[in-house]
């Protein structure tokens, strides 16, 4: 699957600053026509999604090209790394190493975490690694406060105890 996400501030009346977002991806069809996707909306919100179907993989590349082409004429770009915040969410173990459980339910938070901030543009997991009888889920994301915000319910979809997982971000 090729993606394609970008982003654009701006400032509304009275001078309230809004970030928003674009992406698009492409996934071709197995058996059949693929599909181009685009999102977007305002950081935070889940956004308008529109689909179509695509013959060709070659047709959902070149639509993409055009997607990011007029993205950039419309002032929207990727962030580069040093616009992004890091936000670490822990999942505390029952003891020093997970058991087959709590593996699984580290995955699904890691699944659910990515599905509840993409589809608001507020970034995906990145990483997930042990250590110290947790999980640690490493989040990038163009808000932290927004993006921390959705962590509970995130967390619930995933079947997982509030009590057992915490978030703080390192570099806003």
């Amino acid at each position: 699957m090729s993606i394609v996400r970008t982003y654009r501030r701006t400032e509304q009346d009275g001078g309230q600053r809004r970030l928003e977002y674009r992406e698009a991806w492409f996934v071709p069809g197995e058996d059949g026509p693929g599909e181009f996707v685009v999102h977007h909306g305002r950081v935070g919100t889940t956004g308008t999604t529109a689909a179509e179907p695509v013959a060709e993989a070659q047709d959902g590349e070149e639509l993409l090209a055009t997607f990011a082409a007029q993205c950039q004429a419309d002032g929207f770009a990727p962030l580069e790394q040093d616009q992004l915040a890091r936000v670490e969410v822990t999942y505390r173990f029952k003891g020093t190493e997970p058991t087959t459980v709590e593996t699984s339910l580290v995955e699904r938070l890691r699944a659910e975490l990515t599905n509840q901030l993409a589809w608001r543009g507020l970034g995906e997991v990145v990483q997930v690694r042990t250590e110290s009888g947790q999980a640690v889920l490493e989040v990038e994301t163009p808000h932290a406060a927004k993006a921390q915000a959705e962590i509970p319910a995130a967390a619930k979809h995933a079947g997982v105890q509030a009590s057992r997982v915490a978030a703080a971000t390192l570099r806003s």
